[in-house]
């Protein structure tokens, strides 16, 4: 039985490294129905390029008017994604190249047993090691009928959304800008009663900068700012499993004061600016409560 894939990528100022992204379509063993492009109102000549690869029908170009962050673009492309009654949804960033048997290698995997609402990639970064911040949450066992280990989450770095999953849980919130949406999604499909899988023959290059995992003691400068999401959207998944109440509110108040204490390694010239945004986001963590959108 044929499969309608349409991938999802959301692209922010990073022009160079989504041409190699979508110049690796071209070479791969299967290919999905389209490819759907999300630019988070790029300024960089991100637009302009889009402008005349859109000439081609393979690829779908969605220019928003303002940069709503990674999960609010993957919400908004999966959305489009569902409207063409697609049976899997693969997403990916703009600094993935994803290999030439990536999909098909997925596309194998996910035949073989139905209870399967997504499957992610084996995530590396350009020295072929594992790439720290891509790597899943593991669950004990495999899924007996593809071989494949069981995960509790995973990255949008290269994953398999099953369309009729996505029917019944609805989209990634968009309020979570970034960070945790995709830990939070998937947590999602499991607790839905589905499987996640993890597909290590199908490998995906994620090249970033570095190859680093969200430290607060070791992460770049210029990440600070996204601390902030992840204070606060942890909290709503720590909400959704604690409750409101003072068991909640006691394990928020220790990640709090973990994360001051991993910023005290830092630099004194950086110290102020990470307890800020991590401060900031304790407070909007306690009354943050996004709204899923279902299609």
């Amino acid at each position: 039985m044929i499969m309608k894939i349409i991938a999802v990528i959301v692209t922010y100022n990073r022009c160079e490294l989504l041409k190699e992204c979508l110049a690796a379509f071209d070479d791969m063993i299967v290919r999905p129905s389209k490819v759907i492009v999300v630019d988070n109102a790029s300024t960089d000549g991100t637009s302009s390029y889009l402008r005349e690869i859109g000439k081609d029908s393979f690829f779908q170009i969605s220019t928003l008017d303002k940069n709503i962050g990674g999960s609010g673009g993957f919400s908004y492309g999966v959305k489009l994604a569902m409207t063409e009654g697609c049976d899997w949804v693969w997403l990916m960033d703009d600094d993935t190249i994803p290999g030439a048997d990536s999909l098909s290698i997925l596309c194998d995997k996910v035949r073989l047993d139905d209870a399967i609402g997504f499957a992610s990639s084996r995530v590396i970064w350009t020295d072929n090691t594992d790439h720290v911040m891509n790597i899943p949450k593991f669950m004990a066992g495999v899924d007996e009928a593809c071989g494949c280990r069981l995960v509790e989450s995973a990255s949008f770095v290269s994953i398999m959304v099953k369309g009729d999953v996505i029917k019944k849980i609805g989209l990634p919130y968009t309020e979570f800008f970034i960070w945790v949406d995709d830990t939070e999604y998937t947590q999602r499909i499991v607790r839905a009663g589905y499987k996640g899988i993890f597909v290590s023959d199908s490998i995906v290059v994620h090249k970033t900068k570095d190859n680093y995992g969200p430290a607060i003691d070791s992460a770049p400068l210029s990440s600070a700012w996204k601390f902030y999401y992840g204070q606060r959207n942890s909290m709503f998944l720590h909400r959704r499993k604690y409750g409101n109440g003072i068991w909640f509110l006691l394990k928020e108040l220790n990640h709090l004061r973990l994360n001051l204490r991993g910023i005290d390694k830092r630099p004194a010239d950086e110290r102020k600016i990470f307890k800020k945004y991590v401060k900031k986001g304790f407070w909007d963590g306690l009354f943050f409560k996004p709204i899923i959108e279902y299609v």
